[in-house]
């Protein structure tokens, strides 16, 4: 590329010794490289759909509407070169970028400017010169007719990938169209939107009083910790039979396991939604929610995160979190923004709430949301996995359960060295299950199989509910079947704390199944678990 003003200027001469039809096939294979390096630019996942929606877009629009192709072809060189350093750094227009930018000082911004090295503007130069590069070698293009079908055709395949993109919901609340740089664009208006949409929300969401009635209250510990796990489905984990040993504080530790519990959903917002709120399948209420609970009864609390605090998937829980006493989020915008976090830092602000004065008869909870296995679950991981298997995203799952049950280690051992008598509870939002055959994350490499969301099978709702107690020793499994919309009732007994609102606390722990076992799927819709299919384990872990 650093030849490229050259090639510009020798080309074209080189072009007028090219046939008509030769010329207009080249032009075709620059649009092809042109599509690529608009996306690497912008740093969007060059996944196949993408680069495929810019090509056809821009071969319709040199065709039917070459005034508008050659506008595009400008527009691209500015955005490239008002935005490429910054996509160095941090990707994409981002619900992250928009946070960051609207509270970024003077002094930062020169810091940030300071950040880019003269590789990257250099690169900016070179990438921006491209679309330049492309409509100079175009001059003089005798365009062949294309027969009305042709142009039919392509047409038919962008709409119907667009289509496709909207239906499979990865755009919800964005843009279908994948073609760049309108994708870009609609990314630039609609992400400072959906931020000061989410902004308005939390605002509103903690302005709503609480309506919790307390019968009777008495805590047996001195610390309450909750620790809220992340896409660890139950199978994948030793304590529940998996063939590998990667819980071993837990195999050793757990006092109370559930072995039949399910999650309120199949993903974060739904089933925490549904499952630290006022709920029971129903609208879930807000305000009433696990942290208003224990301040109800008296309780110090506190909310420790490295998820997000604020964007399309974060602000609802957000908006729980920011009720307790005291509020540490390791991330503060989205949870895939920015520099990655591991959950291991959540130790250090434990360490300080633990040390905060209580009053003589006052209990404490901590909830710590941890990002445990998230998808893609290598990006959890500091280090590469160990080789289980030939699939680098199951070694990666397997080694983040590790990772979680070390944490859970850590929070044991900083409980115990302060004295006081406490309590663990944890548990996963949710589980995955594999899916066949398909790209990896931001690649365009294919994977016999990764481990992701869905909501129709029963591994994507089977998770851990471990509890662990100071003065227990021994471990009893209660094969009972639970949903997660009876979470709040269960973790309500647990505190020591009655309601009327939550009839379901006294049998949380109990032998007895409960009734009509229902979740929700991704419509919050109520499904019964009799209807999911299953997911096994791959034959070569079991």
């Amino acid at each position: 590329m650093l030849f490229l003003p050259i090639i510009s200027l020798l080309l074209p001469k080189l072009f007028m010794k090219l046939t008509p039809r030769k010329h207009y096939l080249l032009t075709v294979v620059l649009l092809l490289i042109y599509s690529i390096v608009m996306i690497y630019a912008l740093a969007y996942p060059p996944n196949p759909n993408r680069i495929i929606e810019t090509w056809l877009l821009t071969l319709l629009l040199q065709r039917f509407c070459p005034r508008l192709w050659y506008g595009l072809m400008w527009l691209s060189t500015i955005i490239i070169l008002l935005y490429h350093p910054t996509a160095a750094l941090y990707g994409r227009p981002s619900f992250g970028i928009v946070a960051s930018l609207l509270s970024t000082t003077v002094s930062e911004a020169s810091e940030y400017i300071g950040a880019i090295s003269w590789r990257t503007y250099l690169a900016t130069l070179l990438l921006a010169s491209v679309p330049l590069f492309v409509v100079r070698l175009s001059r003089n293009l005798a365009v062949p007719r294309w027969r009305g079908y042709w142009g039919f055709l392509l047409v038919f395949i962008l709409v119907l990938m667009t289509a496709q993109t909207a239906r499979k919901g990865y755009t919800s609340g964005g843009f279908a169209l994948r073609a760049q740089p309108i994708e870009f664009l609609a990314d630039a208006y609609l992400q400072p939107r959906a931020y000061f949409a989410e902004l308005a929300k939390l605002k509103a969401d903690l302005a709503k009083p609480d309506n919790w009635q307390i019968s009777s209250n008495h805590q047996i510990y001195r610390n309450y910790v909750l620790i809220i796990g992340e896409s660890m489905r139950a199978d994948y984990m030793h304590l529940y039979g998996f063939k590998y040993t990667n819980t071993p504080f837990l195999d050793k530790h757990a006092n109370i396991v559930m072995d039949n519990m399910l999650s309120a959903g199949p993903n974060t917002p739904i089933s925490l939604l549904h499952g630290l709120t006022l709920s029971h399948g129903k609208p879930f209420s807000i305000q009433n929610n696990v942290i208003t609970l224990a301040k109800k009864a008296g309780m110090d609390t506190a909310w420790l995160s490295n998820q997000g605090a604020l964007g399309q998937y974060d602000t609802s829980i957000s908006t729980i979190a920011h009720q307790a006493n005291h509020v540490t989020f390791l991330k503060t915008t989205g949870y895939d923004f920015g520099e990655r976090s591991f959950d291991h830092q959540l130790v250090a602000p434990l360490k300080k709430v633990l040390a905060q004065p209580l009053t003589t008869s006052q209990s404490r909870l901590i909830v710590l949301h941890i990002m445990g296995s998230h998808p893609n679950p290598c990006d959890r991981l500091p280090q590469p996995p160990h080789l289980y298997v030939e699939n680098n995203n199951s070694n990666c799952y397997i080694d983040s359960i590790r990772q979680t049950d070390s944490l859970l280690g850590q929070i044991y051992a900083t409980l115990q060295s302060s004295g006081q008598p406490f309590s663990m509870l944890y548990f996963s939002d949710h589980g995955l299950s594999h899916d066949k055959n398909t790209y990896e994350k931001n690649s365009i490499v294919r994977s016999a199989s990764i481990l992701r969301h869905n909501d129709h099978f029963y591994q994507n709702y089977h998770v851990p509910l471990v509890v662990i107690n100071s003065d227990q020793s021994g471990q009893s499994r209660n094969k009972a079947q639970r949903s997660g919309l009876e979470l709040l009732d269960g973790i309500a007994q647990w505190l020591g704390i009655r309601t009327p609102q939550l009839p379901y606390s006294e049998q949380f722990f109990s032998t007895v199944d409960s009734t009509q076992l229902q979740v929700l799927d991704f419509n919050q819709r109520l499904q019964s678990v009799n209807q999911l299919q299953s997911d096994p384990l791959p034959a070569n872990l079991r």
